[in-house]
């Protein structure tokens, strides 16, 4: 039995989860104000256990708090996004280079079956299901390449580079282009070449990057369609 005061950790976790994906799905825009009493009213729970996921949210950068003002969705900046992503470019294409020499059938297999569940998305125009996918391919070759530290430092904004993954590759003709330079980072990767797959992880960042630097008041403060 859950003593008196005693928080109850899975509501609270369920409480976080439900804050989390609406800023990260665009639910609520950057600079907006959270009011802590409307969300503890629409999902029945304490006053104190929303604004105590607030203070988790703001240690995430995810929120900011203003005092004797409130939590805000924290603001982005055009030169936060480059640097972020320029920083990004660097480190998985090194991640890339480490990987590569380090392939085994086993892991082309593994890696043959995302590009087969992102293929059948496409086909059928799940492009939320293809954000997964998308996200599980970076992912598969940070586990490839056996530095712990690199994935942590590369992690540490995933929210980060979420928030604009779930904007920009919402529209099908961006999602199958970002397949195709997925694809041809596989062949590289499957061919070994230690020089060309991290050079095409590279190239696959900066070109999301300048295409989320040209539509950035869309991407960050428009709405999904």
């Amino acid at each position: 039995m859950k003593k008196v005061g005693e928080v109850d950790t899975n509501l609270e976790e369920k409480v976080y989860q439900i804050i989390k994906e609406r800023i990260i799905y665009h639910q609520l825009k950057p600079d907006e104000r959270l009011i802590d009493r409307n969300i503890a009213e629409e999902l029945g729970v304490s006053r104190s256990m929303v604004r105590h996921v607030f203070s988790i949210l703001a240690k995430e950068d995810l929120l900011r708090l203003i005092p004797r003002n409130g939590f805000y969705v924290r603001k982005i900046s055009k030169k936060e996004v480059e640097d972020i992503y320029n920083v990004r470019k660097i480190l998985e294409g090194y991640a890339t280079r480490l990987a590569t020499p380090k392939v085994n059938q086993k892991n082309i297999k593994e890696l043959e079956k995302i590009f087969q569940r992102a293929q059948r998305d496409l086909n059928d125009q799940k492009v939320h299901s293809f954000i997964d996918t998308d996200i599980q391919f970076h992912q598969t070759i940070l586990d490839y390449c056996g530095n712990e530290n690199l994935k942590k430092i590369i992690e540490q904004y995933s929210d980060f580079y979420l928030f604009y993954r779930v904007i920009d590759l919402h529209r099908l003709k961006r999602a199958r282009s970002s397949y195709l330079e997925h694809y041809k980072i596989f062949e590289a990767f499957k061919d070994k070449d230690a020089e060309l797959a991290p050079k095409l992880m590279e190239e696959h960042i900066e070109n999301a990057k300048q295409i989320i630097l040209q539509n950035f008041d869309q991407y960050t403060y428009g709405k999904l369609n």
